[in-house]
């Protein structure tokens, strides 16, 4: 017999009831975020401030080409891996 976790209601029983709404937490009015702290004419990405415009896209770019050339490498060789598995498996069946 499988056993039931401690969360689950029991077979055949009643909907739990929701709990009470506490009237006393009231939604505090949240303040708009601060603007931008890095000041006048800087950029920031990461953590990392740029003085200009164009350094701040370049890293910002570079940054995003490396991570897009990970992640089509990580890919690859799961690939490779999963095709070496299957062919183990075809070769062990047959």
């Amino acid at each position: 017999m499988s056993e039931i976790p401690p969360s689950a209601p029991p077979p055949g029983g009643k909907p739990p009831k929701p709990l009470p709404i506490d009237k006393s937490k009231k939604a505090k009015n949240l303040e708009p975020l601060p603007k931008d702290l890095s000041g006048d004419g800087q950029f920031e990405y990461l953590g990392f401030s740029f003085t200009s415009k164009k350094a701040y896209e370049t890293f910002k770019y570079k940054f995003l080409a490396q991570m897009a050339n990970m992640m089509i490498q990580q890919i690859k060789r799961e690939n490779e891996q999963m095709i070496k598995a299957l062919k183990k498996m075809r070769e062990d069946q047959g």
